[in-house]
């Protein structure tokens, strides 16, 4: 895999260049995992109780996490997007770009971390899994996905280092 980059254009625009192969599955993955119905153990790292207190959890349930829920399907949905206008780089042949508003960045920083937390809860990933060398993947899924969520954080610390 290539090394991405996210510069600034004028007029309020970002470039995600140096998109290979690799990183477009990678990058595709965000909405892919966001989009359906996510498990018990991700749901509860997303949106965890806030209290012990029932009846302020319940209306933490009731009047909040809808529109928690909402706010993410935008941010994934504005990925995709974006990822959708993918296309090739002029300067480098066998790589792709995203050129897309400035302000769609907080929805990539959103969906990507969402993403990244959501694999680690599906997987009960630790921070020793984190800290470990990576292992070959071959055909666990869940060293896969460690593998994903580490590509994740690159994409993720790209974007953050890049925001005004």
């Amino acid at each position: 895999m290539t090394e991405l980059k996210l510069q600034r254009l004028p007029r309020g625009r970002l470039c995600l260049s140096g998109i290979d192969d690799g990183w477009q599955w990678v990058l595709a993955r965000v909405p892919a995992l966001l989009a359906g119905d996510q498990p018990p153990a991700v749901r509860e790292r997303l949106l965890p109780n806030p209290s012990n207190n029932a009846e302020i959890n319940r209306d933490w349930r009731e009047l909040v996490v809808p529109e928690l829920e909402a706010l993410w399907k935008v941010n994934y949905e504005l990925m995709a997007a974006d990822l959708a206008r993918l296309e090739a780089d002029p300067d480098q042949s066998d790589r792709a770009r995203i050129t897309f508003p400035e302000n769609h960045a907080a929805a990539w920083i959103s969906a990507i971390n969402q993403a990244r937390l959501a694999l680690g809860a599906r997987w009960n990933v630790t921070g020793a899994d984190m800290n470990r060398p990576l292992r070959k993947p071959g055909s666990d899924p869940r060293e896969h996905d460690i593998l994903l969520i580490h590509l994740l954080a690159s994409a993720l610390q790209l974007f953050i280092e890049t925001s005004p």
